[in-house]
């Protein structure tokens, strides 16, 4: 996709994404103490991830990344957020016991991957396919009874995400039906007074 980046300003331009995405990360996970922010700090880590996947020549990948998930998925999150939440929450909770326990498998994981990564002689391969789009629309939407069957996923992703869209509507419609004690109150002056 850039094919002009020369070797000095493709390596500045994946820094500037890796540290856009880093800074977001840990904003998200130490920082954000309301919601909202959180959200919008993962939507920073996705389109840094966007702007890895394009110096990668990977310009579908990208795409797909902005429209589905820093598009489609966080409308969906901040949706929830401000349907289930109502926005009230103005601190998000802080860690505790279970969550320094649950973070360990993920820092393993990924220190195990940085030390062999940094084992592997990597070097770029002419003849990988570089997430084109008629390779992967091919492979992806392969209707015939040999192909993979991903188009399935398709569908029953699709399907989930609107159970839980038509869920955070029922539950958030539940709370409104449910009268508050200010609105029984108001109601209670209303009746006195006449």
């Amino acid at each position: 996709m850039f094919e002009s980046l020369n070797g000095a300003l493709g390596p500045i331009y994946f820094w500037t994404f890796a540290v856009m995405a880093l800074a977001s990360a840990i904003s998200l996970v130490f920082i954000c103490r309301h919601p909202l922010s959180a959200a919008l700090n993962l939507i920073g880590v996705m389109l840094s991830l966007a702007g890895i996947y394009a110096l990668l020549h990977s310009p579908f990948l990208g795409v797909l990344q902005v429209l589905v998930y820093a598009g489609a998925i966080m409308m969906l999150v901040v949706f929830v957020i401000m349907v289930l939440n109502q926005a009230k929450d103005h601190q998000v909770p802080r860690f505790d016991g279970f969550s320094i326990i649950a973070i360990i498998l993920p820092v393993t994981i990924g220190f195990s991957l940085v030390g062999f990564l940094g084992k592997q002689a990597l070097k770029a391969e002419p003849t990988a396919v570089r997430a084109e789009i008629q390779p992967i629309s091919a492979s992806l939407f392969d209707l015939t009874a040999a192909g993979p069957g991903y188009y399935i996923l398709f569908e029953l992703i699709g399907v989930l995400l609107l159970v839980a869209v038509v869920a955070a509507v029922l539950l958030a419609k539940r709370r409104l039906d449910d009268p508050t004690p200010a609105a029984e109150e108001k109601k209670e002056d209303a009746h006195g007074h006449h």
